[in-house]
């Protein structure tokens, strides 16, 4: 009976030591996995950022609002490797959770922009104007959508620097209102606007196309033929894509 009740001590004192133990393990698991979800100094590749945001998603403990951030998240990581379809089902998701997100009709009408599906592009980009009128995302999809278009440019002008106004590096925004600069042949706008952009970080192939041919227009000769050389070889039709815009070099 001694031996017993003994064993039962020991038995009930390593259950107390272990609970603690498996629980900071648990932990230790969900930090990381929301870590790899965030990725917020990019550690992680996209694949492990999707796999980290599809374990936070599946764990039961994780409230409504971070599992919408997570499908937030993982349709980012979808969108950035060009897996339209995926991210286009994560930001529904969101938007199924959450209603009224702006960060996912935001992304959502990017998504619609790259694949050419323009009316629900700009549903979206209106979304977006309507519910958080304070930010640029909005207005500046909605001017990117009427530069890939080429329609109502000067609706697109007053969006893109809607967007500026608000926030003045915004690099898509600058990057549509070079294009616009290049149609109007206010070529030292445009190469500033592009240049501005790629100083900013967004280096390449319409920027750099874009300030290439504005440099050419400008007479710095050997400079646009360097940018537009290398935004030819990032991206073989960014040629093709300038004369949608009713822009070719000169």
């Amino acid at each position: 009976m001694k031996r017993l009740l003994i064993g039962s001590i020991v038995a009930l004192g390593f259950v107390a030591v272990a609970a603690p133990a498996m629980a900071d393990i648990q932990w230790r698991v969900f930090e990381l996995r929301r870590q790899q979800c965030f990725n917020s100094a990019n550690a992680f590749t996209p694949e492990q950022s999707i796999r980290g945001c599809s374990d936070v998603i599946s764990m039961r403990s994780v409230s409504g609002d971070g599992r919408a951030q997570a499908y937030k998240l993982r349709g980012d990581r979808y969108r950035e490797l060009r897996d339209y379809d995926l991210a286009l089902a994560d930001y529904s998701t969101v938007i199924r959770m959450r209603g009224d997100h702006p960060g996912a009709y935001y992304r959502r009408s990017e998504v619609y922009l790259a694949m050419g599906q323009y009316d629900l592009a700009m549903a979206d980009a209106e979304h977006v104007i309507a519910i958080a009128s304070d930010t640029p995302g909005g207005y500046r999809v909605r001017c990117e959508i009427r530069v890939a278009q080429n329609i109502e440019l000067d609706l697109a002008r007053q969006d893109c620097n809607h967007a500026l106004e608000i926030n003045s590096i915004d690099t898509a925004a600058l990057s549509a209102r070079g294009v616009l600069n290049l149609r109007a042949n206010q070529n030292q706008e445009a190469w500033s606007d592009f240049d501005a952009a790629i100083f900013n970080g967004r280096q390449n192939a319409q920027t750099l196309y874009g300030r290439g041919i504005a440099g050419q227009r400008l007479g710095r000769v050997r400079e646009a033929r360097a940018d537009m050389e290398a935004a030819e070889r990032l991206q073989a039709e960014i040629v093709a894509t300038f004369a949608r815009y009713g822009v070719t070099a000169p």
